[in-house]
């Protein structure tokens, strides 16, 4: 590991904060994290602060801030300083979320935008001062008293009654001190002085919120003279992976100044249950004043019970420090776990099996507290992600707190830890142009701070079983100082897999991590241009920005048929943003730029790119992801009789946890269903399952079979009851409907309209401009009044995050914004095909994009309107692919209830539509809405047979397709969402910021484009979820209904 002189100068000191060569002074060595007790029984408690040999000291301190270096107090740390006139602020917290400074916004600066110099801001540099009483007891006499920072954020200084004790870097992992000799019995003054900016920030240039302060706990904890000072439990599994092997290196330390002889360590390994698997009594050899020494032992345990995300089994391991009067004066717990990870075979093995990774990346962010974030919010995470079919998540881009680490032990999570290095700003490799000769990775006097960082975090979980891969960082540049890096972790853990996504294909990484690599680009590596001795990992991937997390099935059908495609981590998992009020009290969630001076220079809403909402609200594309990587599936293998294959395809465990439970569906309604029924399908095998289904299909009725798995009892954060994996299973096709009843239709023709009305609906046509603008549906105004807008053509949609970046939607995109409203009638006709039928013809030109736009309504005197749409792509020109194609109705806000039978209940694209079934549905308009927090298109459903809009007395208004359409409803406007089509010129909006109409603006489609994924910067939908410059038809119908009651 890294040494620095325990004593700098003075002068040294002082300027720390501006040398690189100076990130630790006097700071203890890096360890693995565990709270040492002084009880047995205390020994893996992970809240030790009632223990008599530990005081927490967050809560409030005494605190001042300025604005740059040259105003900090001097004297200051002094006992005897007045700080009569400090504000006081709580620790952990960011400063800038407590009113001092702003926090900052960007997905990759570090200090000075546009600019690769190392050079530290001379003027704005905040630096917080704070200070705190703490009481030692007498109790603590004659012991090593030790204070423990978790992450302080970016460089501090750290006094004690007036005296330098050293200063740390590196904010994501913890700094601690030996402050014995510098505390007395009673009280002593702490005190701290924090930069905002230090040589330290160039790398910690991260895609997240720049804010500053103590994020993590501040604790004391006293020791005895001579205790445990850091262990290493090595496991691993031997023997053709059957049997386990730890290998427990222990360090001593002696603080006094004579040698001590006769200490011994106690250890204990117990499995779940607490039966003692093994125990030796280890005896330390004598040990030099102010030296350490190094225990080492080996243990084997038969027919082991392995560690994995799956199936995370625990042991405990238990070691206690006697000495030579046969007290026991330090206990350590720790939960371990019997896993091997290795390379292997081209592949990442865990246990010898080539595990998929199904991923997040993960930063630290909650929307009141920032970084500072609870255990109740940890917690929260994790079950989200056992709930959804998540079984990895990346560090992104720094260790992170390390009760996270205990969770993913516990209830199983495959964790790629990840060193707080990322020096973006200054150029990443394969990322465009950078000058790698300037760059950090490539000085030498840099070299030394990036081995520091990596040593932090590789010894803080070292002892995790969860940690199945170590990355040196992120988009930091590609030089000698990574592959030093990657050098170092080897020399600790020569098999372990280390991962740089910067090296790409060079030596000094285990695995091909990609980041945003297009399906194609991944299949192609797999094919033709893979190189065998390593996998492909996309350790980011799946932007989900807005409204995105398109075409994820097709890159997991990629990732499940190649054996060297082994996963991803979707970027990312929680919208980094704020919980905030506007002027009239409304909650809305802010982003970059929302928070900054008008100065600032921020990427906006790309800290809105999560799979949850801040406060950990899903988004519907959860959903999706949960059923693409669920872990068991099903396929229909036989109707006579009903017999399903249940496929498992975990690699660990069988399906003996579950149950299968079916619902036979006919036209979106039960009509028989099953459960408890038994499955137990071996990993990576299948089973065939009969379902005793009775009911005999009927023509004209469209069937489907849902099935699901179905937890037996609570497990790893599961309830009882959890569905873990369904399907819905086509049984037969859908078959169209027609009203076949006849009857007259009454014709009114004037100068310039045309009504035609049936019993229960009028519909009437502007002659002069072709649209219908006026429906009345059993004698009430559909269509409505307030607005002058009639039936029109819509090919727009609000762009969404994915949208706005693609070249095309500030130019040749913008022409279909106002496509539909723009056009001109060439040609209205009208024929009488039989007295209970007659026919509309209408010709427009689209103004915009020199095309044709032929409608055909044929009306029907039983009150079914049959709409044939007709688009003629102007053969001499070429316009970009269409957002969407489809028909606007502005509806009456009395018909503001829904029923549709399609896709759902939760919103649905073509790219994105796999976890949302076909069935019948009931909503409101109001819940059709995903108030995303840049507003932008929302709410669609897909594949719908027919929808329904309906007031509270059950009169409505039905569309349905000719065979399929897709639909959405929203009281707000989707011009009203962002005025400007070019992303330079966008203004920070939010849902709270919309008026809501008085009406709904209801659109029919025949299509919408997808909404993609790949990435947010200008990669566009998969060619088959587009709507390319062609030719296209599609029809659907319009009937007045009356249903029996409201839903």
């Amino acid at each position: 590991m890294i040494s620095l002189p325990s004593i700098a100068t003075e002068q040294q000191a002082a300027q720390a904060w501006q040398d690189p060569s100076i990130f630790r002074v006097n700071k203890l060595p890096p360890r693995a994290f565990y709270y040492p007790t002084a009880t047995e029984q205390n020994a893996f408690t992970m809240e030790p602060w009632q223990l008599d040999n530990y005081k927490l000291l967050n809560g409030q301190w005494k605190f001042n801030w300025v604005d740059s270096p040259s105003r900090k107090p001097d004297g200051f740390e002094k006992v005897t300083y007045n700080d009569a006139s400090w504000d006081e602020i709580a620790v952990p917290a960011n400063w800038e979320l407590n009113g001092y400074g702003s926090p900052f916004y960007h997905s990759h600066y570090c200090l000075i935008p546009n600019t690769e110099q190392i050079e530290l801001p001379r003027y704005y540099n905040p630096v917080g001062s704070y200070r705190k009483i703490i009481n030692i007891d007498e109790s603590w006499n004659n012991k090593q008293i030790l204070i423990h920072f978790g992450a302080v954020k970016s460089a501090f200084y750290i006094y004690v009654n007036g005296q330098q004790v050293g200063y740390s870097e590196d904010s994501k992992t913890a700094a601690e001190f030996d402050i014995t000799p510098y505390v007395s019995k009673g009280e002593n003054t702490l005190a701290l002085q924090v930069y905002r900016y230090s040589t330290g920030s160039y790398f910690e240039c991260q895609d997240m919120w720049r804010m500053s302060g103590i994020e993590r706990d501040v604790y004391l904890y006293a020791a005895p003279k001579v205790r445990i000072s850091d262990f290493e439990a090595n496991t691993t599994l031997i023997d053709n992976y059957t049997n386990g092997e730890l290998t427990l290196t222990t360090t001593v330390q002696n603080h006094t100044k004579q040698t001590h002889a006769n200490f011994d360590l106690l250890v204990s390994l117990l499995d779940a249950n607490d039966k003692v698997m093994s125990t030796k009594t280890l005896s330390v050899p004598k040990i030099k004043e102010q030296q350490s020494t190094q225990v080492k032992a080996v243990f084997k345990v038969n027919d082991v019970l392995p560690w994995s995300a799956e199936v995370p089994n625990l042991y405990k391991l238990k070691i206690g420090l006697r000495n030579s009067n046969e007290q026991v004066v330090e206990w350590i717990g720790k939960s371990i776990g019997f896993r091997s990870s290795e390379l292997k075979n081209g592949n990442i093995l865990v246990n010898g099996k080539p595990v998929l990774f199904k991923g997040v990346n993960r930063h630290e962010h909650d929307p009141v507290t920032g970084h500072v974030v609870s255990k109740e919010s940890m917690e929260k995470d994790v079950a989200l992600m056992k709930a959804f079919n998540i079984n990895a998540v990346r560090m992104a881009h720094y260790p992170q707190d390390p009760y996270i680490y205990h969770l993913a032990d516990k209830y199983g999570l495959y964790v790629m830890d990840e060193a707080n290095i990322e020096s973006h700003g200054m150029g990443a490799a394969n990322q465009g142009k950078y000058d790698p000769s300037a760059h950090l990775v490539n000085k030498l006097s840099w070299q030394n701070a990036y081995i520091d960082r990596i040593s932090n975090m590789y010894h803080r979980s070292k002892n995790n079983p969860s940690v199945v891969m170590r990355s040196l960082g992120n988009e930091s540049g590609d030089g000698i100082n990574l592959e030093a890096s990657y050098d170092w972790l080897k020399r600790q853990a020569p098999g372990f897999p280390v991962v740089s996504e910067q090296a790409q294909l060079r030596r000094h990484t285990d695995v091909y991590g990609q980041m945003y690599a297009p399906i194609q680009s991944a299949t192609r590596y797999a094919k033709t241009m893979h190189d065998v001795s390593r996998p492909m990992i996309l350790i980011e991937y799946e932007h989900a920005m807005g409204n995105s997390v398109g075409n994820l099935e097709e890159y997991w059908q990629a990732f499940e048929k190649y054996s060297q495609l082994q996963g991803g981590f979707i970027w990312d998992w929680v919208d980094q943003t704020f919980a905030m009020k506007n002027s009239k009290g409304e909650l809305f969630w802010a982003y970059g730029g929302d928070l900054e001076p008008p100065f600032a220079v921020s990427a906006k809403s790309f800290a809105a790119n999560g799979l949850v909402y801040a406060d950990r609200t899903p988004y519907p594309y959860l959903w999706e992801v949960k059923q693409v990587q669920q872990n068991i599936d099903f396929e229909l293998s036989s109707k006579t009789p009903y017999e399903i294959n249940v496929i498992n395809k975990q690699f660990f465990a069988d399906l003996s946890d579950f149950t299968l439970s079916w619902q036979l569906m006919a036209n979106g309604i039960e009509v028989e269903q099953g459960a408890n029924l038994g499955i137990n399908a071996k990993p990576q095998t299948s089973q065939r399952v009969s379902l005793p289904i009775k009911t005999k299909l009927k023509a004209g009725i469209e069937y489907f079979l849902n099935v699901q798995a179905v937890l037996k009892s609570a497990k790893n954060t599961l309830p009882t009851g959890h569905v873990v994996a369904s399907e819905q299973l086509a049984l037969t096709g859908f078959a169209l409907t027609n009203n076949t009843k006849s009857a007259s239709l009454k014709v009114k023709d004037s100068e310039n309209s045309l009504a035609f009305s049936t019993k229960n609906a009028q519909f009437t046509f502007n002659k002069k401009t072709g649209l219908l603008n006026e429906i009345n549906v059993f004698k009430k105004s559909l269509l409505a009044n307030n607005v002058a807008q009639p039936v029109q053509p819509n090919f727009w949609r609000a762009p969404t995050d994915n949208d706005l970046p693609q070249k095309g939607y500030g130019d040749s995109f913008a022409v279909w914004q106002h496509a539909g409203s723009n056009i001109t009638l060439t040609s209205f006709s009208s024929k009488k095909v039989s007295s209970t039928q007659y026919k509309v013809e209408t010709e427009h030109t689209l103004n915009n994009v020199e095309s044709r736009y032929f409608t055909t309504y044929t009306i029907n005197g039983n009150g079914v309107v049959n709409v044939d749409v007709y688009f003629y792509a102007a053969p001499h020109n070429s316009y970009s692919a269409l957002p969407r194609l489809g028909m606007q109705f502005v509806v009456n806000e009395n018909f503001k209830n829904v029923q549709w039978y399609g896709r759902g209940p939760h919103e649905n694209y073509d790219d994105r539509k796999s976890s949302a079934f076909v069935g019948l549905y009931q909503s409101d308009v109001d819940s059709l809405r995903v108030p995303y927090v840049r507003p932008q298109e929302n709410g669609h459903k897909t594949d719908v047979r027919y929808v329904t809009f309906y007031n509270d007395k059950g009169i409505g208004v039905k569309f349905s397709g000719d065979p399929l359409i897709g639909f959405n409803a929203s009281f707000y406007d989707m011009h009203d969402y962002d005025k400007s089509t070019e992303q330079v010129n966008r203004r920070n909006m939010h849902p709270s910021d919309l008026t809501k109409a008085p009406y709904i603006f209801v659109n029919i489609d025949y299509k919408q484009r997808g909404v993609g994924g790949t990435d947010s910067w200008g990669s566009k939908p998969l060619y088959e979820y587009e709507l390319p410059w062609l030719d296209y038809k599609y029809s659907y119908k319009i009937e007045a209904v009356k249903l029996n009651a409201k839903k």
